[in-house]
């Protein structure tokens, strides 16, 4: 090859090479500035969060640093086995006491000399990294998330435990942000009418404490909310500016990406997919075969990295094709209609001639609004039972505006029914998937999955009710009240930090 074609070949090797930041910094530059200061927040505060929570004391925290302390010492996830921690891991969970902690509610971390200068002592001290992945005796979930997290595992080598788990929970923080920034994206698409609203609900998902306190933490939850999300944001730009190829390429991705995180992620599959069926389907205004070839194409981009680490799973990695994480829905088919019955109850009141399975007997308020408000530290930590009454007030006013909007605006919305039936069933997914894997673990007799938290994929949802109650409150209002909603949202973030201190640093 002459010298010239292989200085041509260099240089068009730069010009590609340039094209990527350039490409990259005008994506960037076309996201509103409130959009990006919105993710800083989110991050920030999750980074204040971090420092305050005490180590492995936010949900499974012990077990997610395991899996990464594996997949760094052995380049694989661990395959299912019964718990044995690393040295060094079990020297600092002994040490900071963490299972009488997690035990016993009233008690609270190590406080006094003696118990420090021994944390400090086998932090200096006790190295091994020889654990089995903390996957207890389930199937461990997929591995992306823990492949992410052995960056900062890496970069806190020469640190201790708490060093490397500081670096990993700043990660987490970090798709707080992403997951901010997906949920004004989300607003941006969905309710273009009054861009002031945006800022509003990305706001109030950023300083909700329960998501504070996950996005403190090192869990795939974390990526799991960004991730969705992403989904949400992208699905409804194709609703707002149609389905083209890219944009059905970008949303097979996050499928596969989902996928790829937690197995939770299944919950949103049902939605997503009815949404690149009507989102095709509204862009040629037809059903015929040709009218899903975007579609097909999305699912084909989502498939062939699931099934991918599906092969991987059973042909390299001793373990079973579809990791589920805790809940196996095997034992949820024992008795289709108390299946039924059960799901019904988990989040609404018992009707007459059910089955009676212990729950709550208004779930919506007793359970999944007060863990939203308040259930901190292991779910275990809450506000004083007045707070929970004092703050229907502000939610019945927000959902009574949200309502108010939405009548107002009935013709539009009777436009768009396809594109909330999509939102709908997203939503359905998710709620239904708990609920199954709840009823799973009752039939097993291991308790249950009715934690708030897993409701937080559908933080878009959250965010866009308070945008519309925002602009419920009529034009010559509606700064006045979004300004109230993001200042509530602040002092409930205050109050849940001292919540979460109080649970753990009282003397």
């Amino acid at each position: 090859m002459s010298a010239g074609a292989t200085e041509e070949r260099r240089g068009r090797g730069r010009r590609a090479r340039s094209r990527l930041p350039s490409a990259l910094s005008t994506a960037v530059g076309r996201i509103p500035r409130a959009g990006l200061v919105c993710a800083l927040v989110a991050t920030l505060n999750a980074a204040a969060w971090s420092l305050v929570a005490v180590p492995f004391q936010i949900p499974d925290e012990s077990s997610h640093y395991s899996y990464v302390e594996y997949l760094v010492e052995h380049g694989r996830p661990p395959a299912p086995s019964p718990i044995r921690w690393s040295p060094s891991l079990k020297a600092v969970l002994t040490d900071l006491d963490t299972e009488r902690v997690i035990l016993m509610p009233l008690s609270g971390t190590i406080w006094n000399r003696v118990e420090r200068l021994r944390l400090v002592r086998d932090l200096a001290h006790v190295r091994g990294r020889d654990g089995n992945g903390g996957s207890l005796s389930d199937i461990p979930e997929p591995p992306l998330y823990y492949a992410l997290q052995t960056v900062p595992f890496a970069v806190g080598g020469g640190g201790d435990v708490l060093d490397r788990l500081e670096l990993m929970r700043l990660l987490s923080a970090l798709f707080a942000g992403a997951t901010v920034l997906g949920v004004f994206l989300f607003l941006r698409e969905a309710l273009p009418a009054h861009p002031w609203t945006w800022s509003v609900g990305a706001l109030a998902v950023a300083f909700l404490p329960l998501f504070a306190l996950m996005s403190a933490g090192v869990n795939p939850d974390n990526l799991l909310f960004a991730i969705s999300a992403a989904v949400f944001f992208m699905l409804a730009r194709s609703f707002r500016r149609g389905l083209s190829t890219r944009r059905a390429v970008a949303i097979g991705a996050l499928l596969a990406l989902g996928f790829m995180t937690k197995m939770n992620f299944v919950g949103l599959l049902p939605g997503a997919i009815l949404g690149l069926f009507v989102a095709a389907a509204r862009e040629r205004r037809s059903w015929r075969p040709g009218t899903f070839r975007l579609p097909l194409l999305a699912l084909a981009v989502a498939a062939a990295p699931a099934l991918a680490l599906v092969a991987l799973n059973v042909l390299a990695w001793e373990r079973p094709a579809f990791g589920t994480g805790l809940y196996s829905t095997a034992a949820a088919h024992s008795s289709v209609p108390q299946a039924l019955a059960y799901a019904w109850e988990f989040y609404l009141p018992r009707l007459p001639g059910m089955p009676s399975f212990g729950l709550f007997p208004f779930p919506v308020r007793d359970l999944w609004f007060r863990g939203l408000v308040g259930g901190l530290g292991w779910f275990e930590a809450f506000f004083a039972p007045w707070v929970y009454d004092v703050a229907l007030i502000p939610a019945l006013t927000v959902l009574a505006l949200a309502l108010a909007t939405l009548r107002r605006r009935r013709a539009a919305v009777r436009g768009r029914l396809a594109e909330l039936a999509v939102y709908g069933a997203l939503a359905a997914g998710v709620l239904l998937l708990v609920a199954i894997a709840s009823y799973d673990l009752y039939v097993r007799r291991l308790g249950d999955a009715a934690e708030a938290r897993y409701l937080l994929p559908l933080l878009p949802l959250y965010a866009g009710m308070l945008a519309l109650a925002t602009r419920g409150a009529g034009a010559r209002r509606m700064r006045l009240v979004g300004t109230a909603i993001v200042m509530l949202a602040i002092a409930h973030n205050a109050f849940g930090l001292l919540l979460e201190a109080s649970r753990y640093y009282a003397a």
